[in-house]
């Protein structure tokens, strides 16, 4: 050990430090900006890359840079495979999150074996990777031959033809060294300095390796209830041997021994609404891949059906004659409390958080009748209905960051009987009455079946029993169930967060829009989405959005609007807690969809939630989402624009028998109460003398809206009758 590290040491034994509480990387990196946060993990640089240091500890890797206020010797003491604690305020520096400045730290250990490589591909980096080792195949570079002369970027292109960056300091080891001439595996730190970017530490990072590969991963087209087309590409003429089989270690073997860069194969005899995983093995001049092992699915002999609910009223002129199956919590909950109570075998719910006795006491009369019953609960929500335990099992789960899921599904097992509950709803009373959101129904197996294996990934087994040793929960999970599907006519997607690279989902569905897009949304503060969002508006689309929380840390609300997007925050009574984005509603040629689920917008929900989400190609289906989204729209107008809606009140509120309706400056105009399903059920003038009294005695307990029109505008107030 060098005498700097020496003294670095007693240091460190002898001077006084805060101790913090040690959150895991993965959790550090959803806290807002700023906060401070003490994490562990293991080195991965040392010196060649400068001051900076990276470190991982297995859930996420993260950059720590001594700057000014620094603690001293930082930068002289760690080194590669050391094991440190260390303490800062977290900040961007052009997109890179890092501890900076680093107030306290500590090496723990030395020695340690440095984490492995993660392979990626240059086009499918994401945040989820930022400040990890990870490995590259067949990186050729642009200037392959040369000499890294200089400090700077140095582009490679890999064997699919992606590319990115490679960046060297000025002063780097490997300034004045030969660029590889060739394809090489290359290991780096995945950085950020606007773009991504790869930092190599030493020659070593360099390694010859086979350039047989994937061009493009084992896809799932025609998808039928006996079988599905499987199609992939390498980029050698290669022969291949299709492996496929109803469990993750598929026994059934189809040789294919023509080489080709392409091939395609049909598998056909299956049974219909089944899970099938699918793994390729290519292989040219005795150099030998696998792909990945994939879980495609077979469509399901089920109906289709797909029942969709919001818990508020849309706006029916904009719908083209379609309705949904309701427009009010009650009608929601009726719906909820139905499907439980059809079970017959078994019910798997992933829910955020839960005040609803009725439901609770609903899955306990399941179990009562022998239906399996197996929930799962955020660890860190307000679950205040399974207070006490209830009769059926509860696990609680996702330590590091929040399990925000809320899906419900039952009967998996019975083609005719299962059914899917997903969307933006929980099952709290505030949630389901004052608050927007939506709720999908959808009758298949397939999709069930997908459900409930990412249920039981989080669950940790499929037994009646919980195993909290095997359950994974957020970053830990593994993209494994399958993403496409034929729900009736209707092509459907399904993706789970952080695994299955969700945000590239709803990019890529925000990127078909041809004439509108429109979202709505609890929380934004992923640039992704906004990237999407402009490209669209700039090739002709209209877009228009509702975002409730615009004061969230890195919140995309106010960059919108310096961009010119029609975007509003939304300020009328009630959260909007949707998480939707709807493309095309109004033109059916152009491939309609909606995107929905718990998934906001934010980088937690990309790389650290437990998440679901549904994208959705249907004209009908999208065209009620637009309703919905007018409806909110034109609320919000009222609401946020009209100097008048600031001169009502309402009271009492909550109210029983008469509500007081206090107008300023009143001189004459309409009353109109309506119901939550926007049915008008009380009109009356408004009083001159500025307050009006309404007698509501009669009316079902429950919310409604006063919509006020006088000749200084229209506003409107919500109230609840008790």
């Amino acid at each position: 050990m060098s005498l700097n590290r020496i003294l670095v040491f007693a240091f460190l034994i002898l001077s006084s430090r805060l101790y913090a509480q040690v959150v895991s990387i993965a959790q550090a990196r959803v806290s807002p900006p700023g906060t401070t946060i003490t994490v562990r993990g293991v080195v991965t640089n040392g010196n060649e890359l400068g001051k900076i240091r990276y470190l991982q500890d297995g859930t996420a890797g993260i950059a720590a840079f001594p700057g000014t206020g620094s603690a001293p010797g930082f930068d002289i003491a760690v080194q590669a495979g050391d094991s440190i604690e260390v303490t800062g305020p977290t900040v961007l520096f052009n997109g890179l999150l890092e501890v900076n400045p680093v107030t306290s730290w500590q090496i723990i250990s030395s020695g340690h074996l440095l984490p492995a490589p993660k392979p990626i591909s240059p086009g499918a980096v994401s945040d989820a990777l930022e400040s990890q080792l990870v490995s590259v195949e067949c990186a050729t570079f642009d200037a392959a031959g040369g000499v890294f002369n200089n400090g700077g970027t140095y582009d490679i292109v890999d064997g699919e033809g992606n590319s990115i960056g490679v960046y060297l300091r000025s002063g780097h080891p490997m300034q004045n060294s030969a660029i590889p001439g060739g394809p090489v595996l290359l290991t780096a730190i995945l950085s950020k300095y606007i773009d991504y970017q790869l930092l190599p530490r030493s020659t070593a990072d360099f390694s010859a390796a086979s350039c047989l590969y994937f061009s493009e991963k084992p896809e799932q087209s025609d998808i039928q209830t006996e079988g599905f087309t499987v199609s992939w590409k390498t980029n050698l003429p290669a022969s291949a041997t299709v492996q496929y089989g109803g469990t993750v270690t598929p026994a059934n073997v189809i040789n294919l021994p023509a080489p080709s860069l392409a091939h395609e194969y049909s598998l056909t005899g299956l049974t219909p609404g089944q899970v099938y995983w699918v793994q390729i093995e290519a292989a040219h001049n005795g150099d030998t891949i696998l792909s990945e092992i994939v879980p495609f699915a077979t469509q399901s002999l089920s109906s289709g059906q797909i029942k969709l609910y919001f818990n508020h009223p849309i706006d029916e002129s904009s719908s083209g004659g379609l309705m949904p199956e309701g427009q009010s919590f009650a009608e929601v909950l009726d719906e909820t409390l139905a499907r439980i109570e059809a079970a017959q075998q078994t019910i798997d719910v992933a829910m955020y958080n839960n005040n609803r006795d009725d439901i609770v006491h609903a899955l306990e009369q399941a179990r009562a009748r022998g239906v399996r019953v197996r929930y799962i609960a955020a660890l860190d929500a307000f679950n205040g209905a399974l207070d006490p335990a209830p009769s059926f099992q509860v696990l609680y789960g996702n330590e590091l960051a929040l399990m925000h899921n809320k899906f419900m599904v039952t009967d998996a097992g019975l083609t005719d009987h299962c059914w899917v509950m997903s969307g933006s709803l929980n099952w709290t009373t505030g949630n389901m009455t004052q608050d927007f959101n939506n709720t999908l129904f959808i009758q298949d197996q397939s999709l069930a079946r997908a459900y409930e294996l990412e249920f039981e990934e989080m669950w940790g087994g499929n037994g009646a029993f919980p195993d909290p040793a095997n359950s994974r929960f957020g970053a830990a999970k593994k993209d494994n169930t399958p993403h496409r599907f034929v729900i009736g006519a209707i092509p459907v997607e399904s993706y789970f967060s952080p695994s299955d690279r969700t945000t590239k989902q709803i990019v890529e569905a925000i990127g078909t829009a041809d004439s509108e897009a429109l979202f709505a949304l609890f929380s934004y503060t992923k640039d992704d989405q906004t990237a999407a969002l402009l490209e669209v508006m700039d090739n002709g689309a209209q877009v228009r959005g509702l975002i409730e929380n615009i004061g969230d840390p890195g919140a995309e609300f106010d960059y919108l609007l310096s961009q010119g997007v029609n975007v509003e925050a939304h300020t009328a009574d009630g959260d909007l807690h949707h998480k939707y984005a709807v493309v095309d509603a109004g033109t059916p040629g152009s491939a309609p969809l909606i995107v929905t689920g718990s998934h906001n917008w934010t980088l937690a929900a990309e790389t650290a939630n437990d998440e679901n989400t549904l994208i959705i190609r249907d004209a009908g289906i999208a065209r009620l989402f637009k309703a919905e989204f007018e409806r909110r729209w034109l609320e919000n107008t009222v609401s946020t624009t009209s100097p008048f809606s600031q001169q009502i009140k309402a009271f009492p509120n909550p109210v029983s028998d008469a509500l007081n309706l206090q107008v300023t400056n009143a001189s004459g105009g309409l009353v109109s109460i309506r119901n939550l399903l926007g049915i008008d059920v009380f009109q009356t003038s408004v009083d001159n003398s500025g307050t009006t009294r309404m007698n509501v005695g009669s009316l079902p307990p429950g919310f409604y809206i006063a919509v006020i029109e006088t000749p200084h505008g229209i506003a409107s107030i919500s109230f609840q009758k008790i």
